[in-house]
C-alpha cells in the first residue's frame, strides 16, 4: 500500500509544472559553492573571474538567493584590485539579496566584511565602520557561526580599529578581547594578530580614560613578549610608542622621551629607505609632535626648537598628504612651546589655527558621514523597492498556480482510478509471492523429513550387524555415540538454518560412528576456516549424505586404508564444501549402487534447487571421479 501511495504521489508531482520552484536545497547548494571557492583559492592559476561569471549564468544558482549572493560576493572579491567600480556593483547586489534572508548568518558575515573592505579601499571610512560592525555583531551574537576562525579574527580587529577612531572604545575593547579568545583556540600562534589586538586594546583603554594602570602594563608586557619573539621592526616600533604613552600617563617624562626617540629613529630609517611613503611621513610627523610636547614639559627648549623646524620642513614638503588631525597635533605642541617661552601672541595664533583645523575636522567628517550613510540608505531603499516588486510577481504567480489547481484535481481524479488498478494488481502479486514462499518452505521441510529416516536407517543397519555378531561392547559404544548424534541431528533438523560449527560437529560424530562400523578402515580430516564458525548459518543435513556416499561408495571396497577429506571455504554469501575420498572412483561400476546413490543425491539436489529459488543465489553440486578417487563440490547458501 505504501508503494502504491508513493507511486501516486510521484505521478502527481510530475503533473505540476512550477517553473519557480527549485529542487536543490539552498543550504546544500551554498555548501557546494563554498567547497568550490576554497579549492579555487588554493589554485593560483585558476581563472576565478571567468568561473564565477559562468556560475552567474546557470539557472539553478540564479533562482536561489543565498547562492546568487555568494556568487556576486566572489565576483566582487576577484574584481576589487582590477575594477573597484564593478566590484562595488557586485557587492551591492550581494548586500541587497542577503539582507532579505532570515538565515545564512555565515554568508551575511562574509558579505558585510567584504563590503567593509571595499568601502575602506574607496576611502569611505564611515561606510566601512558600518559594515565591519554589522559583520562583527554577527560573530558576537552567534556562537555557532560556521566561519573560518581567522576570518572572524580579522573582521573583529578591523571593526575594533575603526571603533577606536570614532571613540567607541567599549565596543572596541569587547571586539579585541573576543578576537584574542578565538586566537587562543587556534593550534598555532598568530603573533601578528595577537600583537594587533593587544595594541588596539592599549589604545582603547588609554583613550577612554577609564583604564587601570595594571591593565595597560599587562598589555605592554604582552606586546614586548611578542616583539621579542618575532623581532619584527614595525612591532618593535609600536611597542616603543605604547611604552612612551604609558610613561607619559605616569608622568615619567624622561622614559617617555627615550622611547619616543627610539620610535623617531625607526621612522627616520623607514623614510630614508622610502622617501615618498605616506605612512612613514605621517608616522614621523606625529612622533615629532609628541616629542616636542615632551621636551616642552621637561624644559628642553633647544631640542623642542630643533624638532619644530623639522616638523615645519615636513609640513612644507607634504602639506596635502597630512590630515587635519595630524596638523592639529603639531600646532598643539607648538602652542605649548610658545606658552612655555612666554610668547603669548604666537601661542594664541597657534590656538586659532587649531580651532580652525578642528572646525574643518568636524565639518568634513560630518559631511563624509552624511554622504556615506545616505548612500547606504539609498541602497537599502532600492532593495526594499525591488523586494516589493518581487513580492508582486510572487503574488501573480500564486494566482496562476491556484487557477491551475482545478486542472490538477481533475487530472488526479483520473489518475486515482488508474492507480487503484495498479494497487489491486500489486496486492495480488504480493499474495502470489507469499504463497510461493510458503510452498518453498513446506517443500524444504518435506525433503528434510525424507532425508532423516534415510540417515537413521543406514545407522541402525550398522548397529544391527554389531548385535548379530554378538559384539556387545561395540554395540553399547556405538549406540551411545549414535544417541548423541541422533539428538543433535533431531535438533538441527527442526531449523531452516543452523550454525556451521554445530553442523561440523554432527558430521564429525557421524564419521566417528562410521569408523567404528568399518573397523577403522579409513581416516578423515576436516579443514575449517580460521574464523568464528558459530556466527555462520547454513542449511542442515546437506553435507552428511555426500560424506556417507564417500564412505560407502568411495572407500567401502578399498583394500588399502581410506582417507576422507572435508574442506570448507567461506565466501561472500555462500560456502563451498569439498568432499574428497581416495577410493576407486565411479569408473569401477561395481562400486556404484545406483538406487542408493540416486535417493540421497536426488533429495539433496531438490533441496538445493529450492534454496536457490528462496535465497536468489546460485547453488550447485559438482562431482568429478577418476582412478585416484572422487571429489564432490557443494555450493551452499550462507547467512550471518
Amino acid at each position: 500500500m505504501k508503494k502504491a501511495l508513493l507511486f501516486l504521489l510521484l505521478i502527481a508531482i510530475s503533473c505540476q509544472h512550477k517553473s519557480k520552484k527549485v529542487s536543490i536545497h539552498p543550504e546544500k547548494m551554498l555548501e557546494s559553492l563554498q567547497v568550490i571557492s576554497d579549492s579555487l583559492d588554493q589554485n593560483p592559476e585558476a581563472d576565478k573571474l571567468a568561473f564565477w561569471s559562468n556560475k552567474l549564468k546557470e539557472k539553478d544558482f540564479s533562482k536561489t538567493g543565498s547562492a546568487l549572493a555568494f556568487i556576486h560576493y566572489n565576483l566582487a572579491k576577484n574584481l576589487v584590485k582590477k575594477d573597484i567600480d564593478s566590484a562595488k556593483q557586485h557587492i551591492n547586489f550581494a548586500l541587497g539579496i542577503v539582507e532579505k534572508e532570515k538565515e545564512f548568518n555565515a554568508l551575511k558575515f562574509t558579505i558585510y566584511n567584504g563590503a567593509g573592505l571595499i568601502s575602506e579601499l574607496e576611502g569611505k571610512f564611515y561606510q566601512s565602520v558600518y559594515y565591519f560592525n554589522k559583520s562583527a555583531a554577527i560573530i558576537m551574537n552567534d556562537d555557532s557561526l560556521k566561519c573560518k576562525p581567522m576570518a572572524k579574527v580579522i573582521c573583529l580587529l578591523n571593526a575594533a580599529q575603526d571603533n577606536n577612531k570614532i571613540s567607541q572604545y567599549q565596543k572596541s575593547i569587547e571586539q579585541n578581547q573576543l578576537a584574542l579568545k578565538i586566537l587562543k583556540g587556534l593550534p598555532e600562534d598568530k603573533y601578528k594578530y595577537n600583537f594587533r589586538a593587544y595594541s588596539q586594546l592599549f589604545t582603547a583603554c588609554e583613550e577612554s580614560n577609564i583604564y587601570k594602570p595594571d591593565s595597560l602594563l599587562f598589555y605592554i608586557k604582552k606586546l614586548k613578549q611578542i616583539s621579542v619573539k618575532t623581532n619584527e621592526p614595525m612591532q618593535v616600533r609600536f611597542t616603543n610608542e605604547h611604552m612612551a604613552h604609558y610613561y607619559l600617563l605616569n608622568n615619567q617624562y624622561d622614559k617617555a622621551i627615550h622611547h619616543y626617540n627610539l620610535v623617531k629613529e625607526y621612522d627616520e630609517e623607514g623614510l630614508s629607505a622610502d622617501p615618498e611613503s605616506p605612512v612613514m611621513i605621517k608616522n614621523l610627523y606625529t612622533t615629532i609632535a609628541n616629542l616636542i610636547d615632551l621636551y616642552v614639559q621637561t624644559k628642553h627648549f633647544t631640542e623642542a626648537e630643533n624638532l619644530i623646524k623639522h616638523a615645519d620642513k615636513i609640513e612644507n614638503q607634504h602639506l596635502q598628504l597630512l590630515s587635519y588631525y595630524e596638523k592639529c597635533l603639531n600646532k598643539k605642541a607648538k602652542m605649548h612651546y610658545h606658552f612655555a617661552k612666554g610668547n603669548k601672541e604666537k601661542a594664541l595664533e597657534e590656538a586659532d589655527e587649531i580651532l580652525a583645523l578642528k572646525d574643518n575636522i568636524l565639518r568634513n567628517s560630518g559631511i563624509q558621514a552624511t554622504e556615506e550613510m545616505a548612500t547606504i540608505y539609498e541602497l537599502q531603499a532600492k532593495d526594499r523597492s525591488i523586494h516589493g516588486l518581487n513580492k508582486t510577481i510572487d503574488n501573480t504567480e500564486n494566482r496562476l498556480e491556484r487557477n491551475q489547481l482545478l486542472l490538477l484535481v481533475v487530472g488526479l481524479l483520473s489518475l486515482l482510478a488508474i492507480s487503484w488498478i495498479f494497487v489491486l494488481y500489486f496486492f495480488q502479486r504480493q499474495k502470489r509471492q507469499k504463497q510461493e514462499k510458503e510452498k518453498i518452505l513446506l517443500q524444504q521441510q518435506l525433503l528434510r523429513t525424507q532425508m532423516e529416516p534415510h540417515f537413521i536407517f543406514n545407522t541402525l543397519s550398522a548397529l544391527q550387524s554389531f548385535i548379530r555378531f554378538d559384539e556387545k561392547e561395540k554395540s553399547i559404544k556405538y549406540l551411545s555415540q549414535f544417541s548423541r548424534l541422533l539428538r543433535s541431528s533431531l535438533e538441527l533438523s527442526r531449523k531452516n538454518y543452523v550454525p556451521l560449527d554445530q553442523e561440523i560437529e554432527a558430521i564429525e560424530n557421524y564419521l566417528s560412528l562410521q569408523q567404528m562400523r568399518f573397523e577403522y578402515a579409513f581416516a578423515y580430516n576436516i579443514i575449517v576456516p580460521d574464523m568464528d564458525t558459530s556466527a555462520l548459518l547454513i542449511p542442515p543435513m546437506l553435507i552428511q549424505p555426500f560424506v556417507e556416499n564417500a564412505i560407502i561408495h568411495g572407500i567401502g571396497n578399498l583394500s588399502d586404508k581410506g582417507l576422507i577429506t572435508l574442506e570448507i571455504d567461506v565466501q561472500e554469501n555462500q560456502i563451498v564444501v569439498k568432499i574428497a575420498d581416495n577410493g576407486k572412483g565411479f569408473q569401477d561400476k561395481s562400486n556404484v549402487d545406483s538406487d542408493h546413490q540416486s535417493l540421497s543425491g536426488t533429495i539433496a539436489r531438490e533441496r538445493l534447487e529450492i534454496l536457490a529459488r528462496e535465497n536468489k543465489i546460485k547453488t550447485n553440486i559438482e562431482i568429478s571421479s577418476n582412478e585416484q578417487g572422487t571429489i564432490v563440490l557443494l555450493t551452499l547458501p550462507l547467512k550471518n
